[in-house]
């Protein structure tokens, strides 16, 4: 295995693993540009096996904690909240843009904000139920299939923003993914992702070194989405390859707002280191639990 960012062959075992498909899968960290993995990396095979239907029917997105589906959750958040989320997360770095291409689009909510604010829009989503179901409910064209290898020829510097919410992370080459964002830019048109950042938090950083020092492991509880976990060094990393310039935005959930998954005794201290976290991270730009990654061509 090689890093995808700076080509270093050697990686270190962190304490934390996924078991799922009758494998494990172990995250990583290598030892030169600490950027995180998993190892092994989903098969293709496996791909179409965590992202088939019931990806947006079960407990991903925190569902289990809202009881409601993908679609219903997003339904309910209504139009003026995604309006918003465009303007703050895309308008707000490009006042300018006329359009935007989204990266993961799934129903297509996002994307039928971003046309009712009069953009001209497109997209690539994996999942084909999502495909159709965004046809049937926005009547979105879009592409189906996944960016990484899929052909753009069609959209070579045609858009102004790329953006993709909560889905860089799921690349298995995400040195191509930041490649073919700049690909179809425009000139001083400009990329914007956002991605969880677990591994840039207080409790994880604590988490790791308890773990660490009393020789145990920790399993987490979802699938392997992840493929990769980033923080602000590594994710900026990736994208000063491509890009001129790179700005990354610190983001954190409220205490109220955390998914705390199994209520456990091991969540029940993230829930009070997190309180201390959040006004850090609002005072200094620092440590969040989300990156907003805002990259101009």
């Amino acid at each position: 295995m090689h890093c995808v960012s700076c080509g270093h062959t050697h990686f270190s075992a962190t304490p934390y693993y996924y078991q799922w498909n009758s494998k494990e899968f172990v995250l990583t960290t290598c030892k030169n540009c600490g950027l995180i993995t998993m190892d092994p990396k989903p098969t293709d095979e496996e791909l179409g096996l965590l992202y088939a239907d019931e990806y947006f029917e079960t407990g991903q997105h925190g569902l289990n904690r809202i009881g409601m589906t993908y679609e219903q959750g997003q339904d309910k958040n209504g139009i003026d909240h995604r309006i918003n989320a465009v303007k703050q997360n895309m308008l707000a770095f490009k006042p300018d843009m006329q359009s935007v291409f989204e990266i993961g689009f799934a129903m297509g909510h996002m994307l039928a904000a971003a046309r009712d604010l009069g953009l001209e829009i497109g997209g690539i989503e994996f999942s084909p139920m999502a495909v159709s179901r965004a046809k049937e409910k926005f009547n979105i064209d879009a592409l189906c299939g996944n960016f990484e290898n899929i052909d753009l020829s069609a959209h070579l510097h045609k858009w102004d923003c790329v953006y993709g919410g909560d889905v860089f992370e799921h690349f298995i080459h995400p040195d191509l993914v930041v490649k073919n964002m700049h690909r179809i830019l425009k000139d001083n048109g400009v990329a914007i992702v956002a991605v969880p950042s677990t591994f840039n938090l207080f409790s994880t950083h604590i988490a790791t070194a308890i773990f660490k020092l009393m020789g145990k492991r920790k399993r987490f509880v979802d699938k392997p989405y992840h493929v990769f976990e980033y923080t602000p060094r590594t994710i900026s990393a990736l994208f000063k390859k491509e890009f001129r310039e790179v700005q990354v935005v610190n983001r954190i959930k409220k205490p109220s707002q955390l998914n705390m998954k199994t209520g456990g005794f091991e969540y029940k201290i993230k829930y009070l280191i997190h309180v201390i976290n959040y006004p850090f991270t609002k005072l200094f730009n620092r440590n969040g639990d989300r990156l907003l990654v805002v990259a101009r061509k």
